[in-house]
């Protein structure tokens, strides 16, 4: 009788033990709502990033679209200079340069 009593309560505590061992192996201490708080955190900081580059970029874009402005008044001032300039100046310019292109390549021409 006292091994079947022993038999018995060792059963008892194997069940209980194999019990005990599912419902730990079952419990999710972890809820969905914290889940979705840590994902929505992540979701917070990548669009932070996102943010950050995007400021970078349009930063590039105004400094660039303030030196085409610059560069374009500069190149205005420029043909309004050429243009208006008198007709001796150019000619001044063209006998200048092949006076020029003339000694630099002075054994092609003896």
């Amino acid at each position: 009788m006292k091994d079947k009593l022993v038999i018995l309560l060792w059963i008892i505590f194997t069940v209980a033990v194999i019990g005990v061992y599912i419902k730990l192996a079952n419990f999710n201490p972890v809820d969905k709502e914290s889940i979705l708080l840590e994902r929505i955190s992540r979701l917070e900081l990548k669009i932070d990033s996102l943010n950050n580059k995007k400021d970078s970029i349009r930063a590039v874009i105004d400094s660039t679209h303030v030196k085409i402005i610059t560069n374009e008044k500069h190149y205005q001032e420029r043909v309004n200079t050429i243009i208006t300039q008198p007709l001796s100046v150019d000619s001044q310019y063209v006998s200048d340069y092949i006076g020029r292109y003339i000694e630099s390549h002075q054994s092609y021409f003896q």
